[in-house]
């Protein structure tokens, strides 16, 4: 838990900062895009239900996809990272699946803050349910 706190800190801190100096985060944080620069891959991901009866609390876990063996709370760190990484870091090229996904009106939304190639990320999407989510993202926000 206090590696989360310690990690959540410095991420916002990396995101205050390049608000403060840019005005703007760079055009790669707005759109997700990765960055060419190396960096370190670290990422705060949430899952939050949006509905207006929803009972079921937000989920976040950390992902740190770095030189080494992907690390953090995310169950599905190796593939999440893998995703990412074909992906270059941008949550809008992820490689949707073919799953059939139910039409259930169930809204959730999808979070990612962080630093992937030393650049931020900044991602938010409401998706219509949890199906849809893992349909786009893939392992990414699988947890």
């Amino acid at each position: 838990m206090r590696t989360r706190r310690v990690l959540m800190t410095a991420l916002g801190a990396v995101a205050t900062a390049t608000l403060l100096a840019g005005g703007a985060l760079p055009a790669a944080a707005e759109t997700g895009a990765a960055a060419t620069t190396a960096g370190p891959d670290l990422l705060i991901l949430t899952v939050a239900p949006t509905g207006p009866n929803t009972t079921t609390a937000d989920r976040t876990v950390t992902l740190d996809c770095g030189d080494t063996q992907p690390a953090g709370d995310h169950p599905e760190a190796p593939a999440a990272c893998a995703d990412l990484a074909n992906a270059q870091g941008d949550f809008a090229a992820l490689t949707p699946s073919h799953v059939f996904c139910p039409d259930l009106y169930l809204p959730v939304t999808a979070t990612a803050v962080g630093v992937w190639g030393g650049q931020p990320i900044v991602y938010q999407q409401t998706f219509t349910n949890g199906c849809s989510l893992r349909r786009v993202t893939g392992h990414v926000f699988a947890f």
